[in-house]
Order: C-alpha cells, then structure tokens, then sequence
C-alpha cells in the first residue's frame, strides 16, 4: 500500500488544542488535523485497502493517524463511513460499498489509536462540515442534499446533527416521490434517489451530468430541457422537506451541484408552486462551498463536539455554590449506601458457597461416610480451605464498614491498574454473561501505575460494574480509562442501557438546580 506524504497546512503549535477528521472512501482514506476554529494543521490521503475487510481498512486509518499525529497532539477523532451509524456513533450498520454490516467501528478504532472516537454517515458529516465553515455557517437549521450516484442527506437543527431513532434519520434521498417509479435499493419504489441521481440521469439519457452540464452551457436545446425537468423533480423533492423541517437554508453537494445554474430556476419555481410563503420565508437555496473536504472538516466538527459533551459541568448552568454542594453531597450519599448494600449483597453470596462447603464435608465426616483415615484428611483439608476463604470475605467486610466509618486510612501505594482491571474482569465476567451483557475493557498501557488502596480500588469498580450490568440485560459496556494532562487518571465506564434507568437521579438533579435556595 503506497501512501500520500503528509501535507502541513498551517504550522501545527503544540499547545493547540486539536482533534483528527477523517473522510473514509471506498477508494481513498482522507484524514486531517483540525483546530476549534477548523483550520486545517496537516492533511493526508491513502488508498483503502482492497478488498476492504474491516479490519484491514481500520489498521490503514491507525497506521496514517500515527503518521499524521506522530507527537499524539490530538484528542479525539471524528469519521464518517459511507452508511448509516448507530445513534451512539459507535457501530457502522452498514456501508455497501465496503461490504460492510454492523462493524463495531469505534471500539475497534479506539483500541488501535488510544483515542476516543465517535462516527457519522458520511452525508452527516458532509452537512456538518458545510454547516460550520461552508455555505451554512450563517444559519443554525439547514438541510444538504450530495447529489452523486446515490442522494445522501444531512439535517443540521440549531446547528446540531440529527440522526433520529437509532442513528437512522435523515435519509433524504429515499422520500418517496413517484410510488410506481423505479426500484431504488433500500426497497422503495420512486424515490428522490431514483430521480436526481447520477444513476437516474445515466438511466434516463445515457450521459454523464458533467457532458449534460456542458450541453447546456453551449445551448443544446436537449440539455436545456434535462435540466428543467430535473429542476422540477428536485424541487418536488425538496418541498416536502421544507414542510418538514422549515429550514433556513437548504446546501447542495455533490457532482450534479456543479450543473445547479441550468436547474436552479426551474427548482425555485417548483418550490415556490408547492410551498406556503409561510413555511419558505427566508429560504435560502445554496450550493455547496467545502468541496470534497466537507466530509473531513464535519467529522472534526463532530469530533469537538463530542469534547464538548464529555467536558460540560453543572457550573455552566446558573446556579449557587450552596445548591452545587447540597447536589454533590446528596449524590455522595447515595453513591456510599448503594456501594455499601451492593458490596454486602454481593459478599453474602459469595459466603454462602464456602460455608455450604464446610457443612457438607462435616456432614460426611459425622455420618461416617468416609471409606478411609486419609479420605477424612482429604475432606478436613477442603473444610479448612473453605474457612479460610471465608474468613478472608469476613475481613474484606471489616475493611469495608471501617473505611467506610473513617476508622481506617486508606494504604496508598503505586497501584498497576492493567493488573487491577484484569482482576476486575475476571469478578465481573460471570456476572455479565448471566445478564447477556458484552463487556469491552479497552487497552490500558501495562505500565501505568497510580497511587491507591487496590483493594478499595477493585471493590469499587467491581461494585460499579455490576451496578451496570444489573440495569438491562443484553447491554454494551466499555470501561477505558483517560490519562489527563494534569497527572491524573480517569477511570470510565459507558453502557448502552435504557435512560429510564438513571432518569429519576437526572430529573432530581435538573430540578435541585433551577431551585434557586432561600437564605
């Protein structure tokens, strides 16, 4: 595999903060660097791997990241896959041109690169990118169309994508238009798609959009009427969705845009035919300005975004320091009792097996059931193992209520935290495939180490775990963990399960902070 030489766009500074864009092709691997403002540090493009088996394209996308980012300057990476995304931004559902079904996508990207990664459709991101810097940056709801073999859609509200119920809206090229048209590949019949497409216009003509294009520049009479009509399917097209979503603007992209002077006029009088001037005042029809960089710059749009998510805090929201404190002592609260009755519930099972081990082998011994003295030994021996790690439950129970009563200090030492977390999963193995629920514990450096009672350390992880695993069976948790610039280490756990099961301490919260408190 040959690859493109890195191209330096504006001198990266090393205390820039900056996140990694990538444009993934069936063809060519587009990454850059980005700052917050969008400009772009340094670029590079690679071929994509064929056949394009997942895991051969994510080793290219990690092997060009360490290339682009040698110094590990970045803090996340934005993608955009050609097909839908799940909403977590995790998973790619599908990509037909890569052959691709429900590639765990992120997971597999975060393990290669020690990045968090989030992805998009690829549409999406070219909206987003448009949205940003293009022709949508003055407007916070925008709709974008990429009219290229296929019409992918992006819908931009109050300048954030929309992805709707499980990372699967806002496909607009699939609106129906004509019920008896043709048979378009989702299984719709007259779709936009089947209208305005390059393979619409290949099937209706028998020409390239470019030869069209320059038909219609010279005065072909033919050409002329093609683009007219086309104005007129697009514009049909678009009008349901203006009534659907307002916007302010509506972007065009794609190789058909380049053609947007010879139907743009038919478009608009469509458009105005079909549209209340209620539901289209305002309305700014634009073609796209980003070119093929668009998809690059909306995945490092979307990879800030993701920044910013993660890095809100309640002190941006007004509100007393005296309503901050009485939240985080309320939740302090209830975090020790629920830790203290899960760690007590979760100790008493394991009790219970030693204990039912040692009656059953004294049962024996008292029913004289033993064939032999050294048969009796034997069953002595298990009995007296048994106790023993009974006794060590006992004291860990101790230690438990004296640490949680400050009788006992914590004993703070260097701690290996990849030896800590392989104990922690081999606690919660059991316990998750029970539930149906996939652990994924990501790569942790083998020789980080960090100050902390390990013990303390593994009972609250575990407790933590298993608080998780018990909420929905059939859940997707991740555990990884941030090393921070200000030599700390955050230790995180994410897990698919439904909303309703934190929503009370979520609504209480809220609620506690727009209270404003009395003197």
């Amino acid at each position: 595999m040959t690859a493109a030489m890195p191209i330096p766009t504006t001198p990266p500074n090393s205390q820039t903060p900056q996140v990694i864009g990538i444009d993934l092709g069936g063809t060519a691997i587009k990454l850059g660097r980005f700052d917050a403002n969008g400009r772009t540090l340094q670029s590079l493009t690679v071929p994509t791997p064929q056949p394009p088996e997942p895991d051969a394209v994510l080793e290219a996308i990690a092997a060009a990241i360490h290339t682009l980012d040698p110094d590990r300057q970045s803090l996340a990476v934005g993608i955009g896959t050609p097909g839908p995304v799940d909403e977590t931004g995790r998973i790619a559902l599908v990509a037909i041109n890569l052959g691709w079904k429900h590639i765990p996508l992120a997971d597999k990207l975060e393990a290669n690169v020690n990045l968090p990664v989030v992805a998009a459709n690829d549409a999406n991101c070219a909206g987003l990118g448009e949205s940003w810097l293009g022709a949508g940056q003055r407007y916070r709801d925008v709709l974008m169309l990429t009219l290229g073999t296929g019409v992918g859609g992006a819908v931009i509200l109050d300048g954030k994508l929309f992805i709707g119920r499980q990372g699967t809206g806002a496909e607009l090229g699939l609106i129906t238009l004509d019920p008896s048209g043709e048979t378009c590949n989702s299984g719709n019949h007259g779709s936009l798609e089947q209208l305005v497409s390059v393979q619409a216009i290949r099937r209706t003509t028998g020409m390239e959009p470019a030869e069209l294009g320059q038909r219609a520049a010279s005065g072909d009479a033919e050409a002329i009427a093609f683009w007219k009509t086309y104005g007129c399917d697009l514009g049909a097209g678009i009008a349901n969705l203006i009534y659907i979503f307002t916007p302010e603007a509506v972007i065009l992209g794609g190789g058909i845009s380049a053609s947007a002077p010879y139907f743009m006029p038919s478009l608009w009088d469509e458009i105005e035919k079909r549209v209340l001037p209620t539901s289209r005042e305002g309305l700014q029809i634009l073609t796209a300005e980003l070119g093929n960089q668009a998809g690059m710059l909306g995945a490092a749009r979307l990879a800030w975004q993701r920044l910013e998510s993660e890095n809100a805090t309640p002190s941006s929201h007004p509100q007393s320091a005296t309503a901050t404190d009485v939240n985080l002592a309320y939740h302090m609260a209830m975090e020790a009792a629920e830790f203290n009755a899960g760690f007590l519930a979760r100790t008493a099972h394991e009790l219970r097996a030693p204990i039912n081990g040692v009656i059953g082998l004294h049962q024996l011994i008292l029913s004289d059931l033993c064939d032999s003295p050294e048969e009796e030994r034997e069953f002595l021996t298990q009995a007296h193992q048994a106790t023993v790690k009974m006794l060590g439950l006992l004291d860990e129970v101790i230690q438990v209520s004296k640490i949680s009563l400050g009788k006992q200090r914590l004993k703070l030492q260097p701690v290996n935290l990849a030896g800590v977390m392989k104990t922690v999963h081999q606690s919660v193995r059991l316990y998750a495939q029970d539930r149906n629920a996939r652990l994924n514990f990501l790569s942790i450096d083998p020789g980080l180490h960090v100050q902390a009672d390990p013990n303390w350390l593994r009972q609250v992880l575990v407790h933590r775990l298993n608080h998780a695993i018990a909420q929905d069976k059939g859940s997707i948790i991740r555990v990884g963990i941030d090393v921070l610039p200000n030599q700390q280490v955050c230790l995180w756990v994410e897990d698919t399960c439904a909303t309703k099961h934190w929503q009370e301490a979520i609504d209480w919260m809220e609620t506690a902070m727009q209270t404003t408190p009395s003197p």
